[in-house]
């Protein structure tokens, strides 16, 4: 019998826990480094966006190797990831929170998917 991911029974919905752990470390760097002073203007504009872009392809791409997930569910992760990232940003001084990071970094996210799907 398999349930609404496809699985049966005896499958886990972990692939790797070591690519599980990468994956959750990141996103608590992501939040914990983001605070400290020294990120504000780390990435000069307008390579920001290509920091969102790798940061959250990279994201999708580890979180669709830890788990096993429907595709729009893996996709909408990382998103939801890096909305909390730039609503988290209107909280720290010194950063700026923007929409063009955030579809930089679905870019990166739609581009990870294709890549990694096709």
């Amino acid at each position: 019998m398999r349930n609404a991911e496809g699985l049966t029974a005896n499958q886990s919905l972990v692939r790797s826990y070591s690519w599980l752990l990468a994956g959750l470390l990141g996103v608590g760097a992501l939040f914990v480094l983001g605070e400290q002073p020294f990120a504000v203007g780390l990435v000069p504009v307008p390579f920001d966006k290509l920091a969102h872009f790798v940061v959250f392809g990279s994201f999708f791409l580890i979180l669709d190797s830890a788990l096993v997930l429907p595709l729009w569910l893996a996709l909408m992760i990382p998103l939801l990831i890096s909305a909390a990232d730039e609503f988290h940003q209107m909280f720290l001084p010194g950063r700026q929170p923007g929409l063009e990071d955030w579809l930089a970094g679905l870019c990166g996210v739609a581009l990870a998917a294709w890549w990694r799907h096709r």
